[in-house]
């Protein structure tokens, strides 16, 4: 089951559960960036109805954090901006 998880700077937790829908994920890269866009309800909904989580990442640290994944043959992928 697809979710994604939040916590804002004022300690807040947001919660996004896709449940059993459809989930549509797409993956746009620039020289500087990586956003991971992941929606649901995208068949049955109007726009801004759907449910959608969107994670913009610098490019340096998702490659880091992949290769270093690939490397452990792990699923999991950390980001640390320092």
């Amino acid at each position: 089951m697809a979710h994604a998880i939040i916590r804002g700077k004022n300690g807040r937790r947001h919660e996004v559960d896709f449940g059993d829908s459809p989930v549509r994920v797409e993956i746009y890269a620039s020289e500087e960036t990586v956003e991971i866009f992941v929606e649901a309800d995208y068949e049955t909904h109007a726009e801004e109805r759907r449910r959608f989580a969107i994670v913009n990442i610098p490019r340096h640290l998702f490659s880091e954090a992949t290769g270093e994944a690939s490397r452990r043959g792990c699923g999991w992928v950390w980001f640390s901006a320092t």
